[in-house]
């Protein structure tokens, strides 16, 4: 991708630039691990690398569903400025500047394994590679990663075929081959050059689906189990608690494989580690998230502008800079990854981008800047939008029928579960986030807004 950048902040790197992996799971839920309060199953292995770093409480996903969320990651730029804010065959333009490609600049080597960020709904693998990521395996069509046994994935541009498996039944699952690459891309890492690794897991979205061994172990922690009939997409799960524990399962032993590869080598110290999710839980396949409380106190989930839709758990690790066992309720999202990689790198922050680096937050040195406002937006369901500038709220829904557009005002600091509308009581708050919602996006010509484009 050709690139421009404009140094408007040129930051000192730190002594030693430190490795960066960054591991992000699809449609995990805000409880859905036990250090953000799941009771149902724990979650060991993250809540130790919870323990031994920062978690934030107040991080946010990029959007609502996973293709726009991914592009905000990518790019530093919010929902009312990121080139793709829906799902579909969007593909990150090449003139967009990604945190791939800032890494390079610094002297990374970059990979991205499992379920690509960059390709939409298309089979294009190059794209990944010329996103800035000189090393890919996964898949690229966001289908593919709705089945846990793959009939094929790609290593770079080639196509790695798995004759026994069946989408849904097979004898290769997508979670363990992706932490296999992952840990074999490790392993052949050294103290001379850091990296850069995008580690994309395609659970716990659907299929809710585990494999045997991780299913013996869940059943004891299941009570009062239910059953999901076979959708147009999905596939018939007579234990859904059951598989779901189990992915979270693989997913927590697959953190602490990569912890523990991590300290053999030596790397530990040095290594940033960022665990999140691009949404909130999903009701795909008939699935619910009150099954197992995943989204404790907030309202909502996938596909919602409310907290459950968007609000996240997020954790760094970082033995050598980040102070252990500390928690921060710094508003941050996704699109501050980017310019966060350019502080600790030493790289020039792009112009345009709405991201603010929470380097501060995570080491506890210089001052921590602060959004003046979070925005996103979703392009399905009539179109729905939010803002958050503080603690106050604003969340609109029916944007595509201006007669039956919603306006509903929330106070996150004392009503985190947003029950308590309160747009009449505070019309003047009401009208102030109106007027600042209305001047905070860009349109864009692939997902249009009649009411707002004008």
């Amino acid at each position: 991708m050709k690139t421009l950048f404009l140094s408007l902040l040129l930051l000192s790197p730190l002594a030693a630039k430190p490795n960066i992996i960054y591991i992000i799971a699809d449609d995990l839920g805000y409880a859905d691990l036990s250090c953000y309060g799941q009771k149902n199953f724990s979650t060991p292995h993250l809540d130790k690398l919870a323990a031994s770093g920062i978690r934030f409480t107040r991080h946010y996903s990029g959007a609502t569903v996973c293709a726009p969320s991914r592009c905000s990651l990518m790019t530093g730029k919010d929902g009312g400025h990121a080139a793709i804010r829906g799902n579909g065959p969007f593909a990150l333009p090449e003139e967009e500047i990604s945190v791939a490609e800032i890494a390079v600049k610094a002297g990374y080597n970059t990979a991205m394994i499992g379920k690509s960020c960059v390709t939409g709904n298309t089979q294009t693998p190059e794209t990944v590679l010329s996103s800035g990521f000189s090393y890919f395996y996964g898949t690229t069509n966001h289908r593919d990663g709705h089945f846990r046994y793959p009939k094929f994935i790609y290593r770079n541009t080639e196509k790695i075929e798995f004759p026994g498996n069946k989408l849904h039944q097979g004898t290769d699952y997508d979670v363990n081959l992706y932490t296999k690459e992952a840990l074999d891309y490790i392993a052949k890492q050294d103290t001379k050059k850091p990296f850069l690794m995008v580690l994309s897991y395609p659970i716990p979205h659907a299929s809710v689906l585990a494999p045997e061994a991780a299913l013996e172990k869940a059943r004891p922690q299941v009570k009062d189990e239910v059953g999901l009939e076979k959708s147009d997409h999905y596939t018939a799960t007579p234990e859904v608690k059951a598989n779901y524990i189990g992915m979270m399962s693989l997913l927590d032993d697959a953190v602490g494989n990569i912890v523990a590869q991590l300290g053999e080598q030596g790397l530990l110290e040095d290594t940033l580690i960022i665990f999140t999710s691009d949404n909130g839980p999903h009701f795909e396949g008939g699935y619910k998230p009150e099954l197992l409380d995943s989204n404790g106190p907030l309202r909502g989930g996938k596909r919602d502008l409310y907290e459950g839709g968007i609000r996240v758990p997020c954790i760094a690790s970082w033995p050598s800079a980040i102070q252990p066992g500390t928690t921060t309720d710094h508003p941050s999202a996704f699109w501050d990854f980017l310019p966060t990689v350019c502080e600790l790198t030493g790289q020039p922050i792009p112009e345009n981008i709405q991201g603010i680096s929470f380097a501060a937050s995570l080491t506890g040195k210089g001052e921590q800047r602060t959004h003046p406002y979070l925005y996103w937006e979703f392009h399905e369901k009539g179109i729905r939008r939010a803002i958050q500038v503080g603690d106050w709220k604003l969340v609109q829904y029916n944007l595509s029928n201006p007669a039956k557009t919603t306006a509903e005002l929330y106070d996150l600091g004392k009503d985190t579960g947003e029950a308590n509308d309160l747009s009449k009581k505070h019309p003047e708050k009401l009208v102030e986030l109106l007027k600042l919602i209305a001047t905070v996006r860009q349109p864009v010509a692939d997902f249009p807004v009649p009411s707002l484009d004008k």
